[in-house]
């Protein structure tokens, strides 16, 4: 027997528990043992890893989202998730992965929904994590990518607020800029849109927080999924570079604004390969996994900017100019100037106006999203 095969069940478990959803999956596959200690006690490893993840709840929310949530009222619904170890269901085996309290909306009773999870349901939900992982991984070099010489690992509390910023992207992305009924104008402000939702229930520190994620995510694509080796000459030789597609004409930014509505899994996947394909073929995979890619363009910078507005129109005191409130700490004001900008959530998802204020705001065009771009050649050239 190898030093290996001896040591105890509980120190596996315990360093079972301590890793990602990945690692796990590598670990298990060591030898018969581990896969063996992993089989019996998948439910309780992946509890305690999923309960040890800050979003969790949003990508509870993301696992179950259907077309029932665009209905009134039911966009991020509350929710009380569990799971049960047992199927007699009894209250001393529940564990609980979400829990709403009842709330108050319109003058009514809200009570959250109750979901029970399975241990398929629990996979499903890890894979998610997994894919949040990987961003997390790479996400210092793109975040350093011009100084690699500054290049570090992230802090806790910049990987926490890293990790929530990717869920709420991707929870986002999936909802409006997947395969649901798409909303074809831009989002207006104090409208009932539930675009404007996702943002509003988030504090101004989240919100920067998640546009910080945003820039970071353009230039990625900018760089590493919309740009193409190519030819330039410069005096009398010639050398190759990235070339941006839809250059000529400045329709880079509009190529990079269409494709930044890939959701991060799929997003994920391309940057993975992309470097095996050509520009021709990785648009027509791309257009294959994303039929209406042409359809618009993504719509997250433009809500955050709708809802940044609503909140300075509504607190005049409020100062027009912000605290750098990055994901790393380089990248943010102290956490006193910060924490002034961490309690100005709208949990209701609705602007506090009246309608004395509302009958006041000027007239506001409606204007439809762009029509989208993906960098295909027309014409010749870029």
């Amino acid at each position: 027997m190898s030093p290996i095969e001896t040591v105890p069940v509980e120190v596996i478990l315990e360093i079972m528990e301590a890793m990602g959803p990945s690692d796990l999956t590598n670990f298990g596959l060591v030898n018969k043992r581990f896969h063996q200690i992993f089989t019996d006690k998948r439910s309780h490893i992946l509890l305690k890893i999923l309960l040890n993840r800050p979003e969790l709840e949003l990508l509870l929310h993301l696992y179950m989202a259907n077309q029932n949530d665009f209905l009134p009222d039911r966009m991020l619904h509350p929710l009380t998730v569990s799971f049960s170890f047992n199927p007699d269901n009894a209250p001393e085996d529940k564990i609980f992965l979400m829990r709403s309290p009842v709330d108050w909306k319109n003058g009514k009773i809200v009570c959250p929904e109750k979901i029970k999870l399975n241990v398929y349901d629990l996979v499903g939900v890890a894979q998610l994590v997994k894919v949040v992982d990987w961003w997390v991984e790479i996400y210092p070099r793109l975040r350093w990518r011009e100084h690699p010489e500054d290049r570090r690992c992230l802090k806790w509390e910049e990987e926490s607020r890293l990790r929530k910023a990717i869920a709420r992207w991707w929870l986002y992305s999936h909802y409006f800029h997947g395969n649901y009924w798409r909303n074809t104008h831009m989002p207006k402000k104090f409208d009932t849109d539930v675009r404007l939702h996702h943002l509003r229930i988030l504090t101004t520190q989240e919100i920067q927080e998640l546009d910080d994620l945003l820039g970071t995510m353009y230039e990625t694509i900018s760089k590493d999924l919309c740009s193409s080796p190519g030819t330039v000459h410069r005096g009398t030789g010639s050398v190759v570079e990235l070339i941006p597609w839809g250059k000529n004409g400045d329709r880079h930014p509009a190529v990079v604004n269409t494709y930044l509505k890939l959701e991060p899994d799929l997003l994920k996947y391309f940057l993975e390969h992309c470097y095996r394909y050509s520009k021709e073929y990785l648009i027509m995979a791309i257009t294959n996994s994303t039929p209406d890619l042409l359809f618009d363009r993504e719509t997250l910078s433009m809500s955050i900017a709708t809802v940044l507005e609503e909140r300075s129109i509504l607190n005049l005191d409020r100062p027009k100019t912000f605290p750098p409130m990055g994901i790393i700490a380089e990248d943010r004001a102290s956490a006193d100037e910060c924490e002034l900008w961490n309690c100005d959530a709208w949990p209701t998802g609705f602007p506090p106006i009246t309608k004395e204020q509302l009958a006041e705001q000027p007239l506001e065009l409606t204007s439809r999203v762009p029509r989208g771009d993906d960098g295909a050649d027309r014409g010749g050239g870029y």
